[in-house]
């Protein structure tokens, strides 16, 4: 894809940060060189990486005009899913006229089938349509691709709703090793993974897997000074903590309350307060 690689050097010398220092932990000092110079680069995770780390938006460096307009498009869509509003979401992905097969940039492709297919899944219950989108975003996205590794994630998910356990198992095991492989530092969209995962093995009793996922979500959030999916995160390793460690007489919930009004999560809240009254020995 084509980068305003001016942009980026200004940025970087106004930091007063090297190409080494800006390149470490997400990819190599040529990467960002050929960023600067080149004005190109061919992985959108390492670009949206490197702009995180200067406070700079993805879309302001980008220099194709429709890549511009579907990134901003697939970053409401995010939020609203953040948010639970899939619904929403997906009609924004099918309204847009901009054709995602005509780019080169595949991260961006991969991007666009997660968002297909989470939007189809927990907005429509459309199981059909998901796991086509699901399937192909991991066919074309590679090792570093987080919306490849959600997309397996999301596997589980389908299966796990469709009650095949076995087989939810098999794609959350994958995507937890995905993400072990990745070669650049761990965006914080694998936040999702690890909740879900942990959601997944709480369900079948596997307390101490589910409580070590949720703090490595945790511990994820810790890295990048972020809030984001904390509530439920510390929710999780709670009830999880209580679940596994029949010493402690109940589960405490204190931290996941905090972050839960924070965000003004009611449902949370609710069930929080609902466990309070029930888990107790």
């Amino acid at each position: 894809m084509r980068i305003k690689g001016d942009i980026i050097r200004t940025v970087r010398k106004q930091k007063k940060l090297s190409q080494v220092t800006l390149a470490a932990g997400i990819c190599t000092q040529g990467t960002v060189s050929n960023i600067e110079n080149k004005n190109v680069c061919d992985s959108l995770e390492i670009l949206d990486a490197i702009c995180k780390r200067l406070n700079l938006s993805l879309e302001s460096v980008l220099d194709d005009n429709d890549e511009k307009k579907l990134t901003s498009l697939l970053n409401q869509v995010e939020e609203l899913c953040n948010t639970f509003e899939h619904k929403k979401a997906h009609s924004l992905l099918k309204e847009t006229s901009i054709n995602v097969a005509d780019f080169q940039n595949k991260e961006l492709e991969v991007r666009w089938f997660y968002f297909m297919g989470i939007t189809n899944l927990l907005g429509y219950n459309n199981t059909t349509d998901s796991l086509f989108y699901f399937y192909r975003a991991d066919e074309l996205g590679d090792s570093n691709s987080i919306y490849a590794i959600l997309s397996v994630n999301s596997l589980g998910i389908v299966y796990e709703m469709a009650d095949e356990l076995d087989k939810a198992q098999v794609y959350y095991e994958k995507s937890i090793d995905m993400l072990k492989k990745m070669t650049i530092k761990m965006p914080i969209e694998a936040t999702k993974v690890f909740f879900n995962t942990a959601k997944f093995y709480s369900l079948i009793k596997d307390y101490a897997a589910a409580f070590d996922l949720s703090s490595q979500g945790i511990a994820l959030n810790k890295t990048y000074q972020s809030l984001y999916m904390l509530d439920l995160l510390a929710y999780e390793a709670a009830f999880n903590e209580f679940m596994k460690s029949p010493n402690l007489k109940a589960p405490d919930f204190n931290s996941a309350k905090v972050f839960a009004a924070f965000n003004d999560n009611q449902n949370l809240l609710a069930v929080i307060a609902n466990d309070e009254k029930t888990l107790t020995r």
